[in-house]
């Protein structure tokens, strides 16, 4: 299975040119251009929204995040790191 599988790349050759470079967006469907995608992972979705709706977190909140150890028997999440 090649990376790319899951998405589509449906947007014909010829008539418009300039939508050659268009993929689709795995969640919503809409073709975009990588090159102005707000996501983190730019051939998959159109927007940080949809990376954010589809996975339930984005990639920049998981990379900041830190592990917090636990207190007793208390369940503690991890929390965003500091930017101090």
């Amino acid at each position: 299975m090649n990376a790319t599988d899951d998405r589509e790349t449906t947007i014909p050759l010829g008539r418009d040119a300039e939508f050659t470079g268009l993929i689709r967006c795995k969640r919503c469907n809409l073709s975009y251009s990588p090159s102005k995608s707000t996501s983190a992972l730019r051939l998959t979705y159109c927007s940080f929204l949809c990376e954010l709706g589809d996975l339930g977190f984005s990639m920049q909140g998981l990379e900041h995040m830190e592990r917090v150890k636990k207190g007793g028997d208390r369940d503690v999440e991890p929390v965003p790191a500091s930017s101090d």
